[in-house]
Formats: structure tokens, sequence, C-alpha cells
């Protein structure tokens, strides 16, 4: 028989395995701390002082001991010591701070060992690359020195170098190794420096020194890597920026950034990529003659070049002649820091204990730490709070009350700027308040109900929000000084409720309040304290109408039906009360309730308080609705009438304007005018606005010369719920109307067509006429196709201010001259006795005529100049006259001629009337001496033109101008000799007479 055994496998091996693991986390976690220490031990000496410290930025450094030959990856701020090697790898910058004041930024791609001397001083052996020295804040300068090449810089200058080997290709620093292999030469090693502040000097072999002055640039080589330093001065010295030189600015947008150089080159190419190898070139410049400009630039990292090569030279060659020279820029935009709280103006309150006033800002990019300055003064002087911080945002504890101003200064390490562009300057006030206010509440309402059914909702109790309230706390007791409470409550929010589950409160009259306490544990006063019932069930019973607030005009109060709605148990009793004050303790109205309504009301003007009141006939339990406010007014006020006055003028074209002042309250208006003769309504009108326009010109009902009455009244239209309709009491005026009928032109007739010979031959007549008799009137013709000018008035102006005030009925249309042809208006102004205008200025009435155009003489013929050339050739025979006769064939009807004569530049020289003749004569011995030079040579251009003159007033003159011809011209030439001085005795004049 077999037997059975059970396996004991899996128990046994479960603690070794727990053991096991145990033991390999114990061996990882000791591994892992040595490793760390290990590590970090490897950056620090325990047995040595720094001499420096290192900062970088775009990645990290690495850093080999000077026994070592291991190296180190460091850490921000990690310690330097005497003989180590930094080395920045590419995109990778770092900044030592030597202990006495040096600061030395290493560019990437770049390694150098640092040093402390005997004499305590700083060295630095530049192996390869590019970095800036500032000694401005060390007392002893510092020692650079590279491929033989020694330079002492002094206190106070600062200064580019660049470890070179024949010449630097990188843009912005590094070797040029690589391409001096690639040519197959012999790189002769170096050091390229520019001072950009202060000065330097370089140690010559023979132990003289060469100064390098502020903005100079020596290249200096060794080809041995002896102390034999062949110095040279390139040809293309770049002044600013530096080859690797970091822009800080501070506003919005691009910012300028200025290029110099010196160059005894004629022409230097400015070019400026964001590329290393311009390729995409942004800004090409061809500074001829120049050796300074401004570029504007966004933020950001640029390439430039400075090329002042000469023709036939590779750009090897050109970099190994110094005549390129190029570098990168860092243009690096920090603005100013922005106040994000408190808010401009806001307000801190306290009572017993300051406020944390927590001040916040926005960072400014690059700024290491900020200044943060709180004072009193708006120019910020004295400042009671100036705090170092390298966070955005700071809290404050121990200011008091009064108004404060801050700003925000934030400070640089790059280029040692410093504090730089501080905020805008807000301000915050801090006020110590008085005690805490007592809470207000919300519901229930005075004389609430509360519901004590087990199945009933939870009663809510509510009270306004407190901003300083911390929590609230609920008493409720029955007695109205709280006293020994049935329930005590604190809550942080602004409301309790009371389940009736939970919290047992008998039938009956409660009273309950609440207090608040503040963060510093000050404690309100009690609210006002409230009543409320609790009982098993809802009884209802609340108002309806009207609603509070509600206007009811005075007539209309006892039509007002006040309603309500009302459900609560038989051994209720319940009145309809109205007091004059919110407490009902002037009751003026009272009256037992039946129904759901009431009217019949009757009370003077004022503001009045109702409510419902229940009461129990079993105890003394009371319900009492919330007062509703009711305001009893009276009617609109009465209008005040302001047009017409005494005498309406109605015209027929314009109605007349009715106008009255505005009633307040009034939404429209009622207008009734009645004739006075009869009583006769005529006119009624319902209108929106003060005023109302009526014609009563031609409407039948309006009698001329006739008395009226007219009536306005204010109405309001009812809004349901807010206010009664009302009336306003009548307003009622009276006035005298007249139609005006204004002064009719009877001649000539409308748009009348004179001719134009007629015109003149036999003017015609304006006649007018008036149903009224006139107490002036002044007629007045004007020709609208000339700026509507006045022709005529009849009396004229004078006249009428001597007296004669009426022109006659009939005016004769005549001028000195005649009316010319054109268009014509006739306007009387006239006033009757009573002053009433009646003018026809109106256009309808006006009287209007043309005067058609006067037909032209003909044109004059046969012009003719005897002789055509006044010369010296006809001069020269004494028997011709010394005379040029104008003449010309004469023309039907004329009766005169104007004869004009013009130069060359047709300037009008000579105009004459010619009277009954067909010629005229240019006498040159009569003319005068003015004359005589005009008319002594030149051709003459000359014009004549027939007129007809009329003798129409009978005196023998004919003086009217009836007619004109159009022009004719013909022209004629003089060629006078000029005389010459003699000494002998000839002739008077030049004319051989």
């Amino acid at each position: 028989m077999k037997k059975k055994t059970r396996s004991r496998l899996s128990n046994s091996l479960l603690l070794p395995f727990c053991i096991t693991i145990f033991v390999c986390l114990i061996g990882a976690t000791t591994n892992s701390w040595l490793f760390y220490t290990s590590f970090f031990r490897a950056l620090t000496k325990q047995n040595e002082q720094p001499i420096a410290t290192i900062t970088f930025k775009y990645k990290t450094a690495q850093r080999k001991f000077l026994d070592r030959v291991v190296w180190d990856r460091l850490r921000q701020n990690s310690p330097v010591y005497n003989g180590d090697t930094i080395h920045t790898a590419a995109l990778s910058e770092a900044t030592i701070w030597f202990n006495d004041g040096n600061v030395m930024d290493l560019m990437e791609n770049t390694m150098a060992q640092v040093f402390l001397t005997e004499d305590m001083s700083a060295a630095v052996e530049l192996e390869d690359g590019y970095a800036t020295v500032d000694s401005s804040d060390s007392e002893n300068g510092l020692t650079l020195s590279s491929n033989g090449v020694q330079v002492a810089v002094k206190s106070g200058t600062s200064l580019s170098a660049g470890s070179v080997s024949q010449a630097d290709t990188t843009g912005a620093g590094g070797t040029g190794a690589g391409a001096a292999a690639a040519d197959g030469k012999k790189a002769a090693k170096g050091l390229s420096v520019q001072v950009l502040k202060g000065s330097a000097s370089v140690q010559n072999a023979d132990g003289t020194s060469t100064a390098i002055a502020q903005g100079q640039e020596l290249n200096m080589s060794s080809a041995d890597g002896s102390a034999n330093v062949i110095a040279s001065r390139p040809t293309l010295t770049v002044l600013s920026p530096a080859r690797n030189e970091k822009i800080l600015y501070h506003t919005q947008g691009a910012t300028n950034v200025h290029f110099s150089w010196n160059n005894a080159a004629e022409s230097t190419i400015l070019q400026i990529s964001q590329d290393k190898d311009f390729n995409d070139v942004l800004y090409r410049l061809s500074s001829d003659g120049l050796n300074e400009t401004d570029i504007k630039l966004e933020a950001g990292t640029y390439f430039w070049k400075l090329d002042s090569s000469e023709d036939g030279l590779s750009e090897q060659e050109a970099i190994n002649a110094g005549q390129i020279k190029n570098g990168k820029i860092q243009v690096i935009q920090s603005l100013p820091p922005t106040q994000v709280a408190p808010a401009e103006n806001y307000t801190y309150g306290y009572r017993t204990r300051t406020p944390a006033v927590r001040i916040i800002w926005t960072e400014s990019p690059y700024a290491s730490t900020y200044k943060l300055e709180v004072s009193k003064s708006p120019s910020m002087t004295n400042p009671v709070i100036e705090q170092r911080t390298s966070t955005t945002s700071s809290i404050i504890s121990t200011l008091k009350e009064g108004t404060y101003y801050w700003r925000v200064t934030p400070y640089y390490t790059m280029n040692k700027k410093g504090f730089a562009e501080p905020s805008e300057i807000r301000s915050f006030r801090i006020e110590r308040k008085g005690e805490l206010t007592a809470p207000e509440l919300l519901v229930p309402s005075e004389n609430g109900i509360v519901n004590t059914e087990t199945s009933a909702k939870p009663t809510s109790f509510s009270w306004k929000i407190e901003n300083e309230a911390q929590s609230y706390t609920v008493r409720i007791a029955d007695n109205p000084n709280l006293r020994n409470p049935a329930v005590t409550f604190e809550t942080a929010d602004n409301f309790y409720s009371l389940n009736s589950n939970i919290i047992k409160l008998k039938d009956g009259k409660w009273y309950w309040g609440i207090t608040m306490r503040d963060v510093e544990g000050n404690i309100s006063p009690v609210s006002e304290i409230r009543t409320f019932y609790t009982m098993k069930g809802v009884p209802e019973q609340h108002t309806v109408e009207p609603a509070d607030g509600y206007n009811c005009a005075l007539n209309l109060l006892p039509d007002t039906k006040f309603t309500w709605k009302r459900n609560i148990p038989e051994n209720f009793t319940s009145e309809f009360e109205i007091s004059e004050d919110q407490g009902f303790r002037n009751i003026v109205y009272k009256a037992p309730v039946n129904s759901t309504s009431l009217r019949g009301v009757n009370l003077p003007l004022g503001t009045y308080y109702w409510r419902l009141k229940s009461s129990s006939t079993t105890d003394e339990t009371q319900l009492i609705t919330p007062s509703k406010t009711f305001n009893v007014i009276g009617n609109l006020d009465e209008a005040t009438l302001a047009a017409p006055g005494p005498r309406a003028i109605a015209r027929e074209t314009i109605p007349f304007h009715f106008e009255w002042k505005d009633v307040s309250g009034a939404d429209y208006y009622k207008v009734s005018i009645y004739r006075q003769s009869d009583n006769k309504l005529i006119y009624e009108n319902v209108v929106y606005e003060p005023e109302d326009n009526i014609d009563m010109y031609n409407p039948k009902d309006f009698v001329d010369k006739s008395n009226y009455n007219w009536r306005v009244q204010a109405f309001a239209n009812e809004i349901p719920g807010v206010s009664s309709r009302r009336t306003g009491r009548l307003s009622e005026g009276s006035f005298y109307l007249i139609k005006l009928k204004p002064v009719e032109i009877t001649a000539p007739s409308k748009d009348a067509k004179i001719n134009g010979i007629e015109a003149i031959l036999n003017p015609s007549y304006a006649k007018w006429s008036s149903l009224d008799t006139v107490a002036k009137a002044q007629l007045v013709l004007i020709k609208t196709d000339d700026h509507n000018a006045e022709v005529l008035k009849v009396p004229t102006d004078e006249q009428m201010a001597k007296g004669i005030m009426v022109a006659p009925n009939s005016v004769r249309l005549d001028t000195a001259e005649g009316l010319r042809p054109g268009r014509y208006e006739i306007i009387v102004y006239a006033e009757t006795l009573d002053g009433v205008d009646i003018s026809n200025t109106d256009a309808k009435y006006r009287g209007r005529f043309t005067i058609l155009p006067v037909e032209p003489l003909p044109s004059t013929t046969n012009l003719a100049a005897n002789p055509p050339l006044l010369g010296a050739e006809y001069l020269r025979n004494p028997d011709n006259p010394r005379t040029i006769t104008l003449s010309w064939s004469k023309v039907p009807d004329a009766t005169d001629y104007i004869v004009e004569i013009k130069d060359k530049k047709n300037k009008t020289v000579l105009s004459q009337i010619v009277e009954k003749k067909t010629s005229y004569e240019i006498d040159f011995l009569k003319l005068y001496e003015q004359n005589k030079s005009t008319f002594g040579k030149g051709t003459f251009k000359w014009t004549v033109h027939a007129i007809r003159r009329m003798d129409t007033d009978k005196d023998g003159k004919a003086d009217k101008i009836l007619q004109e011809g159009p022009a004719s011209e013909s022209t004629f030439s003089t060629d006078i000799p000029t005389p010459k001085k003699t000494k002998a005795k000839g002739a008077k004049n030049p004319y051989g007479n």
C-alpha cells in the first residue's frame, strides 16, 4: 500500500526568497549612495579654497582638475579651483565669477584654464575659442594669455579675446585650425584682442609692451609658441557690437542695434543673418564712406559680417588679412514687470490685525532678482518697505492704515546692468474699519410659518452674505432676548436648514437672530430679532393686490380692490389693516375679513402700509402678512399754455403751432377748440407731445376774424401693478383768429413774357392789391437770374425813412437803363393796420415775368485802316497826314458805334464811343506821350460794334440802349522810327513837321 505524503516545497523556499530580495535592495541602495557621493565629491575639494564660481546657460559646462584627466559635468554655482580647465560645448555658454571681482564669459566651443598667481591676482590661459573679460570690479585686473601671447588687463577694463590659429574662421569664436590645415600650411598661433573699455598692454619679448587703447584691436601671433610676439593691427576694426555681445532692451517691438567700425577701405558691406552660414541674409548694407549705422532688430540671435575685402581675394584670404570680421549678437527683450495684484486703488480693511497684502507682478525675462518698493509718496521717496526677492510675489503684513504706492524694479546681472526699467507706480489703500455691522436677515420673513410635521421639508433660514464674515451663529429661542436658545448653530454659509425630524420645536411663537465673526475673532451685534410660528401643516395667507409701491389716484381709491389669499384653521380670525407707519402703530383703517377682497377705502393723500393679520382664538399665535405700501396721489397738474397768445394768424400752407408746457407724469393730452359765438366744438385731437399743429385756414368751421376757446387736459395711463390712471386739471385759453391773405400781384400776369424792345420803349406796370388796408407796403423787383439782385424799390428805403410808407398800387417797371432781358419777381412787403404781415413772400404768391432778349443789330462791315502801316516810308512824305483813319460801313438803325483798340497782349489801349459817324481818326500829334510810346511800333487789333439808343423820356436825348450789334475786327500796324540825339537843330518832332 502506497503511503500518502504532502509536499512542503513552497513553504520552505518563501523565506530564502524574501531574504534574497531584501539583500539586493540594500545593495542597490548602497551603490546608489556611493555613486552619488563619489560623483559630487569630484566637484569639490576638501583641502583647497575655490578661486571662483561658475554659472552657465544653454546646456552645461565641463571642468577638469589640474591633477586629473577626467572631465566633470558641473552644476550651477560650482566652485572653480586654481589650475582648473573649463570647457564649453556647442551651444553652451558659461560665466566664471572670480573672487577678486573679475568676470569672464566663455562662448561655445571654448576652453580656458584659470590660475591664481603668487600676488593673488587672476590669470587665464585661453587655449581655444572666444571669451570676454570684465575687470570693472577688480582691483588687480587680470592676465590673459594664449599661444605664447600675454595680455595685461588693467583694472576697470573690459575686452574680448579670441585664440586664433592663422585666422579665426568661425562666426562666434573658436579656432581656425581647420582652415589652416586644409590649406596645408603651418598655422601661426596667437591671440586677437579688442579693448571695449579701458586699456590693456601686450608684453613683448624685449621687455617692452604694446598698449591697446579703448576701441582698438590687435592681432598677435607667435609662430614657434615662444615670446617672440608679432603684433599687427587689422585693416578693419569693429567698435560695436562686440563679437558675442548681448544686447538687452526693455521696450515693445524691435530695438536699434548700433554698428560702428574703423576701416581704411572705401566701401564696407554689412550683412546680418539668423544663420551663421548667411544662407538667408536679413539685412545687407553697402556703407560707402560710412563707418556706423543703426539696424532695427527684433529679439533673437543674429550673425553679422562686415566685409571690406579687396577684389580678387578669397573669403579665407580676406579673413586672414583682417578685412572680414564677423560675430554673433543676442538681442534680448525684457519688458518691465506688469503689476497683477493688488488692483489699482484696491482697499484692504482691518480692525485689530493688519492685513496680509500679497503683491504679485509678472516676470521680466533675464532678471535675476527684483527690488520691491512700497512708499507713502507717489514719487516713491522714503519707501517704508524695500525688499530684494528672486520671486515674482511678496506678502507684507506690517502696513497700517493709509495710502501706499508700490513699484518693482528688476535687477539684471547681464552686462552688469543692475537695476533697470521699473514697473509703473500703482497704489492701494489700507483702512481701519469700525465695529462690525449686524447681519441682515432674509427668510423666513417676520411672522413666517414653519411646518413642524414630520413629513415636512426642512425650513431654510437665510441672511445676506457678509464679505468680512468667517462664520455665523444662529440662535432660536422662545424669548426676544434669545436667552437659553433652543437652537444654537455655527456655520460658514449664509443659510441654515431646520429639520423638524431632528430638532423638535413645539408649536407656537419663536424668535431668531444671528451674529457673525470675522477672521480677527470680532463678534458683530446681533441682527434684528424676527418672529416665526411653528405649527403642523402649511397655512396659506398672503396679500395679492395692489402690488407693493402702487400709486393710486385719489378719485379712484374707493374703486381700488384690495385682494388676498387665505387658507387658515377655523380658530383664526382675520383683520384688514391700513397704517401710516410701517410698524402699524397708527392704524387709520381696520376692517374684519370674511372674503378675499375689499373695496370702498377713502384716505387723504399720502403713503400708507396695509396687511392682513390673523389671530388664534385658542392661544397667542398670530399670522401677519408682510406689509405692502401704496401711495394715494392727486390729479395731474394743469398744463401751462404757451401758444397761441391773444391772436392766432393762420396761413394757407403752414398749420398753426399750438404749444404748452409738458406736465410731469402725463402720457398724452387731449386738445379741444370751441367757437365762442355758439360754443361749438370744431376741433378735438389726442397728442402724445406737448404740441399740436392745426390747419385753421382751410376748414370752414374756422371763421376769419372770430374768437375761439381752446382747452388742454393731461392724462396718464394705468400701469398694471404700478399705478392707476390719472387725469389732469383742465387748462383753457382763448384767441382771436385771423386768416392771413397776402398781397396779390395782378399785373403783369403770372409768368408773362414781355418783348425786350417793348420793355424799354413802353415799360409795363406792376399792380398789386390787398383785401386789408395796409399801414406799409414796399414793392421790390428782383432779377432772379442775377443772384436775386434788387432792381427796383418803391418806395425806396430813404423814402420810407422819411415817412413815405406805402407804394402806389401801380408801379412803372423802369430803370435808367431800362429792364434788361432776364427773369424777374415782384414782392410786396406789406403789413396791415393791426400789425399782421401780409407780404407775398411765399413762392406761390410772388409775381413772375420774363423780359425776352432784344434782337441784335447787324454786324459792322467794310472795316478799313488808312494807312494800314504807319512807318518810315509813309512818314518821309511831309504831305502825308500823321493820322490813321479807321472807317466802316453804316449799320441800319444804329445811332452810335463803340471802337476799341487792343495791343498784341490783347490789352485794351483805347476805347471810344463814336456818335453818328462811321469813322474814327487817331491823330498821333495829339496823343499823350504815354500813348505815343504805346502806338509807336506794333500790330494792333481794332473792333467796332453798333448800338441803338432811344429817347424814352422824351427829353430830346437818346439815352437808353435799345439794341447792340456784334463786334467786327480788323488790324493796323505802326513802325515809327525812334529819333536820335543830334546837335543840329532840326524838326520839332519825329514825324517831320
